[in-house]
């Protein structure tokens, strides 16, 4: 264990003759503590490393008490195992201020652990875990200088709190973003402090993202103009290929189709995907063939964000004329399918229809990509293509009525 002694600094004078008192920690570079003590080299016996001037008794009382707190200390230290993980910088700071129970020096803040847990991670997830810091700097002040030992339960009541103004599942989101942070820094051995053992996000179920089938086949066959007619036939592509994302259909090329199937891995999860091509998706991919994008929407759209916007305002605003209204140029206004429909819609709106049909829910899983089956055991069964393929035929087939059991 390292051992402490006592010096008098005398390679710099102070302005009355007098050096500082130190105390001297063997840990590979020696560290060196200040002890508030200043004495002329007279007063000091280098040999016993005591005070022999003005006042020596109650001197050497004080610094023999300074010395058996470091020794504590640092006995302490390892005891819990803390000596051979600290820093210098860090056991200065714990032998300095012994009400600390962990260092902070060198320990990553929340907002350190926050874009750490941020990296390789999909925009939306970004852009989730920016505006929480911007809530969390609201709430505290400056969350770089927050760290995994001062959040506590009753801290995170107060941030929830704080976000009052928001819908519960964007406060859960915020939360969430916190939470994943800690578990970062716990599974690290950062921090041994877990407020969230026992804390429960609270969430609320949203309104479910679907177009009623009649609404789906009223859209298929909807007479539009300009570009209405592409963005909705977008919309329906995706929909034929399970519901695939706005940017990941923006990410393929040519090199994604092989052996009429469209293969690829989702930015959001890095899962892989392989979809077989159904000929609805195969008419709309050659009407829209591209250049360098496999779509020409993507050769024209230089920022993707943007152009899903376009699209989910476009798509809000498809639907039947009103008889009985028009637009002062004459021009029948519209009744919208859905003023919310956007982009995602297709793909809850396939998941939907698919358990309609009665497809087991493993295989709509397996097509969304969804991880099924126990999570306890984490066993994940890998499903025959054969069957994705099978639902997929089956959910369109059942939206352009060509289902024998239809009847029709």
């Amino acid at each position: 264990m390292a051992k402490s002694t006592l010096r008098l600094d005398t390679r710099r004078a102070l302005k009355d003759g007098t050096y500082p008192v130190q105390i001297v920690v063997g840990h590979g570079t020696n560290i060196y503590l200040g002890t508030e003590i200043y004495l002329a080299p007279d007063d000091w016996d280098a040999t016993t490393k005591r005070c022999i001037g003005k006042n020596a008794k109650r001197i050497n009382d004080v610094l023999t008490n300074l010395l058996t707190l470091t020794g504590n200390r640092i006995l302490e230290l390892v005891e819990t195992g803390q000596w051979g993980k600290l820093s210098r910088a860090q056991i200065r700071e714990m032998l300095t201020n012994l009400d600390l129970q962990k260092p902070t020096v060198g320990v990553p803040s929340l907002y350190d652990l926050i874009v750490k847990t941020t990296d390789g991670r999909a925009d939306n997830t970004k852009y989730i875990a920016k505006t929480a810091i911007a809530r969390l700097n609201t709430f505290c002040g400056d969350c770089s200088k927050i760290t995994c030992e001062q959040i506590t339960p009753a801290w995170i009541d107060d941030y929830y709190t704080s976000l009052s103004d928001l819908k519960v599942n964007t406060r859960a989101a915020y939360l969430k973003v916190v939470r994943r942070a800690v578990n970062y820094a716990l599974d690290r051995d950062i921090t041994t402090n877990n407020p969230f053992r026992h804390y429960r996000i609270k969430t609320e179920d949203t309104r479910m993202r679907v177009l009623p089938i009649e609404k789906m086949r009223t859209l298929v066959n909807l007479e539009t103009r300009y570009h209405y007619t592409e963005y909705r036939d977008m919309f329906l592509l995706s929909f034929y290929l399970i519901g695939i994302n706005f940017a990941d259909l923006a990410g393929l090329t040519d090199d994604n189709v092989i052996d009429g199937r469209i293969e690829y891995r989702r930015a959001k999860t890095g899962k892989l995907y392989s979809i077989r091509i159904e000929p609805e998706a195969q008419a709309i991919l050659s009407r829209y063939r591209g250049k360098d994008h496999l779509l020409s929407i993507f050769d024209r759209c230089t920022n993707v964000k943007a152009c899903g916007g376009t699209i989910d305002n476009a798509l809000a605003r498809l639907g039947l004329p009103d008889g009985n209204a028009k637009h002062k140029n004459g021009q029948p206004k519209m009744i919208p399918l859905d003023k919310k429909l956007s982009w995602y819609w297709a793909r809850y709106s396939w998941a939907t229809y698919a358990a309609e049909l009665d497809i087991p829910k493993d295989t709509i899983s397996e097509a969304l990509g969804h991880t099924h089956g126990a999570k306890v055991t984490g066993i994940y069964i890998k499903y025959n293509r054969d069957k994705v393929d099978a639902a997929n035929r089956k959910v369109i087939d059942y939206v352009l009525k060509k289902n024998e059991f239809l009847n029709i």
